[in-house]
């Protein structure tokens, strides 16, 4: 029962001094001066994400990295923090992921150390306000609450993650459980922060308008990190069932959006990385409507708004569709986004992307495909680091995982690959044989009835064009190879209690 409830072949990086020795050396700094740069940019990423949550107190690193800006530092309240930003024009951005927390912040070099200090502040010596805190632990709760159903789509997600990860340390959501925030109080904050925003564990970058002054100055202040090792994280690898499985989530609109997925063993580190990614990129790129799915689902038949496929966690960067850097993970998964569809063509569009992910498998891309995708991924790379501070994500992520700087050598890898490759690629690391489904249904018991069993689902309308009749017809009858036994309904409101 499910419990909701680059690349490349290149050396691994030396993994230097041993870890009680590593925990004595000042944390790392990545430094990218830009001559006549207007701006500074600091940057920090710390091993502290949401996987390091303690059983029961789910929610506690976001709680505790937004508090690092929002709840007072140094001789600030959070108040005096934002009074002293507004000349800047700039604020704190925090990003959680299951791994890692990232703070950035940007400013002009007329304020450069002024954001020195606010930055380093904030990550040596935040101070938990109470008040603070349990504003920002109330925004929690209605984040995994109301946000959630408001948000079906992220809903959907998430709960692929916690089917896909159950009883493993990614399977929350990184805001957390509602029922587990409300125990977290102020201590608990102090006491994870001591713990893990250790040296060790905190990589920090400065790009731009960077001096020796500046350098020096942050160096001195992250010496007030504690020098004690950084938690381990154990991560079990998760539990992949005989065959396929459905989550059907209840909720009251009358469309259904899926999710599908499966945990995939690979990294950047991995020298079919960039094939795989190159291929899931045909497949499915976030937003965009050029991948198969997208035609398939949402050119040819008007299912959808759209249909996206990724091998890593995507999250967008502020206001671009492109993925975000520093949100990596140890263990991947492979996954599909298929947005919402009118209840009654729900069945009909679960039967049509697996179809279409089974083509993509066994018979791979074409080479048509291989070039289109390489020339659009080669020619967009460049562009995705077009001020210091975007280029510098790039770098302190390598230098953070230990993976490959995707801005130095993933346009020679997409160069190099040819067609078998790819194909080749996806077939030994992309199986479908125990995809988890979620589905976000407004009949959700209807859904599951329709693709559990033997009766087509066919599109309703059926698509006017003459060409699609006949894969339409075998896509209804398709079967899905779900046992209504390994199927499961489940109420959206509670949840991430």
């Amino acid at each position: 029962m499910i419990g909701l409830w680059l690349l490349a072949c290149g050396p691994k990086i030396d993994p230097g001094p041993a870890a009680a020795l590593a925990a004595l050396e000042p944390a790392p700094l990545v430094v990218m001066p830009v001559a006549g740069a207007p701006d500074l940019y600091l940057q920090a990423m710390i091993r502290a994400g949401s996987a390091f949550d303690p059983t029961g107190k789910e929610g506690l690193a976001d709680l505790m990295a937004r508090s690092l800006v929002e709840a007072g530092a140094g001789d600030r309240s959070s108040e005096e923090v934002d009074a002293a930003l507004w000349p800047t024009a700039n604020g704190f951005r925090v990003i959680v992921e299951r791994e890692w927390v990232q703070l950035r912040l940007r400013c002009h070099h007329d304020q450069a150390a002024l954001c020195a200090e606010l930055f380093t502040d904030a990550l040596v010596a935040p101070r938990f306000d109470e008040a603070d805190v349990l504003r920002l632990r109330d925004r929690a709760v209605s984040a995994v609450t109301d946000g959630m159903l408001a948000d079906e789509e992220r809903m959907g997600r998430e709960v692929l993650e916690a089917t896909l990860y159950e009883g493993h340390p990614y399977g929350h959501p990184t805001r957390g459980r509602s029922g587990a925030l409300e125990v977290i109080g102020v201590d608990d904050l102090a006491a994870f922060h001591r713990t893990h925003v250790v040296r060790s564990a905190v990589f920090v970058g400065l790009a731009g308008a960077v001096d020796d002054a500046i350098v020096a100055d942050v160096s001195e202040r992250l010496l007030a990190l504690p020098q004690t090792m950084a938690p381990d994280l154990p991560l079990q690898a998760p539990v992949s069932g005989d065959g396929p499985r459905l989550v059907a989530v209840d909720t009251a609109t009358p469309v259904t959006g899926l999710w599908l997925g499966t945990p995939i063993d690979l990294d950047r580190n991995d020298e079919d990385w960039p094939a795989v990614w190159l291929a899931t990129m045909a497949l499915g790129a976030h937003r965009s409507s050029w991948g198969r799915l997208f035609r398939t689902l949402r050119a040819d038949r008007g299912l959808n708004y759209g249909d996206y496929a990724y091998v890593e966690p995507w999250l967008e960067r502020g206001s671009s569709t492109w993925q975000d850097q520093g949100t990596l993970r140890t263990q991947n998964r492979f996954a599909v986004w298929i947005r919402p569809t009118s209840v009654e063509n729900g069945p009909f569009a679960l039967r049509l992307a697996l179809d279409e992910l089974a083509r993509w498998r066994d018979e791979g891309l074409t080479d048509a495909e291989l070039e289109d995708a390489r020339s659009f991924l080669r020619s967009t790379i460049p562009v995705l680091a077009a001020d210091p501070g975007r280029r510098l994500t790039y770098a302190l992520e390598a230098r953070a995982t230990g993976t490959p700087d995707l801005q130095e050598d993933l346009g020679a890898r997409l160069d190099a690959l040819t067609l078998d490759q790819v194909n080749d690629a996806v077939r030994r690391h992309v199986s479908l044989d125990a995809l988890t489904v979620v589905a976000v249904s407004g009949e959700a018991q209807a859904f599951v009835d329709a693709v559990t069993g033997d009766a087509p689902t066919p599109m309703t309308p059926p698509s006017p064009d003459p060409s699609l009749a006949e894969r339409d017809a075998a896509v209804a009858g398709r079967p899905t190879g779900i046992d209504v036994a390994h199927a499961w309904v489940v109420q959206a409101d509670g949840i991430f209690r």
